[in-house]
């Protein structure tokens, strides 16, 4: 089968840009921070917003551009006159961060960007759990502070919880969710399962070896008890009240099974990265519909109508279309709907 005959090229929907892969956290969970990227050549503002400008020849105000990373807050002033052309293009504009960098000033900042979404990730309520987690001892408190200065300039700038589960929070999320639910702040709620811990070389069963294993619950019938108490405010959250746990019912559920038997998971169908008609642009300006092959393009060295089209394109989308790696990844932000397991 080849890609012309199963899958229409789509222009995409929403877009990654990832200004750096560098954080000054200590996440147990991800090995970002380990990146020094002084050796990158980065397009510079007015590549940036060329690229950006560029997607306007071709695509309405539904498409979305998301700041993502590592830390896109290292790079705050790229970062917010970049969310201030997508806004000034009618672009919807989101960002992923740990919140450690937001004081007041830079709440209004990114307020008057025009920032839309803003997804801060809490990994417990309790403070202790999430500085371990993230490692450093005063994260806890600078990502709640964030969520005060934030909630000042919120409109419409809607704030966000992302979260990952592991064991050592396993206990906890259940309360976060329900604080998320009371918290008038927030607006949605998303679960993650943890994967092998990103930046880290490739391991076969990295949820067993010595260094990783104590992210993985042990017991998965903790985890089904977790899941089963998510599913079940979800089904009897108020019909005239937004649901603000944001995952699926079938993704919640595909957890359950992630956990039980991580080795067995494995793609039904096609990977959503060829569904979802996005892509990622990474620090060095390279376009990439998948972060395990070779990129497309560069942003630096044309438009993305070129970029998209192009011959470098069709041979990734084939190689993703016969792609059998057990990736972890799509059970998470990559997710979509399955035939039941």
């Amino acid at each position: 089968m080849s890609l012309t005959k199963a899958q229409q090229i789509k222009e995409p929907r929403s877009c990654v840009l990832l200004l750096t892969l560098s954080c000054t956290l200590r996440c147990k969970m991800c090995c970002l921070w380990k990146n020094e990227e002084k050796d990158i050549k980065r397009p510079s503002l007015k590549e940036w917003k060329e690229f950006i400008a560029s997607l306007n020849t071709t695509y309405d105000s539904g498409f979305t551009v998301i700041f993502g990373g590592g830390e896109p807050l290292l790079l705050p002033d790229m970062l917010t006159e970049l969310i201030s052309t997508c806004h000034q293009r009618g672009f919807r504009t989101s960002l992923a961060t740990s919140g450690y960098f937001i004081d007041e000033t830079m709440a209004k900042r990114l307020a008057e960007s025009g920032l839309d979404y803003i997804a801060l990730t809490l990994y417990s309520l309790k403070e202790e759990i999430h500085n371990y987690l993230r490692g450093m001892p005063d994260s806890h408190r600078r990502l709640m502070q964030a969520i005060e200065y934030l909630d000042k300039q919120r409109n419409p700038l809607e704030i966000a919880i992302d979260t990952v589960i592991m064991a050592p929070n396993l206990g906890e999320l259940l309360e976060l969710a329900n604080w998320v639910r009371k918290d008038d702040r927030i607006s949605s709620l998303f679960f993650q399962a943890v994967v092998q811990p990103f930046h880290s070389p490739p391991k076969d069963e990295w949820y067993n070896s010595e260094e990783y294993k104590f992210l993985w619950p042990k017991e998965s019938e903790q985890v089904d008890l977790f899941i089963d108490g998510l599913i079940k405010i979800k089904e009897n959250s108020p019909r005239d009240r937004k649901d603000k746990i944001n995952n699926s019912i079938s993704q919640l559920k595909l957890f359950k099974h992630y956990f039980k038997a991580p080795q067995d998971f494995i793609k039904k169908t096609s990977c959503s990265v060829l569904n979802d008609n996005a892509f990622t642009v990474s620090p060095d300006g390279s376009v990439n519909l998948c972060p395990y092959i070779k990129p497309i393009g560069n942003i630096c060295d044309g438009n993305l109508k070129d970029i998209w089209y192009s011959k470098e394109a069709h041979e990734r989308r084939e190689e993703i279309l016969h792609c059998k790696k057990n990736c972890h990844h799509i059970i998470n932000c990559w997710y979509e709907e399955e035939p039941s397991l």
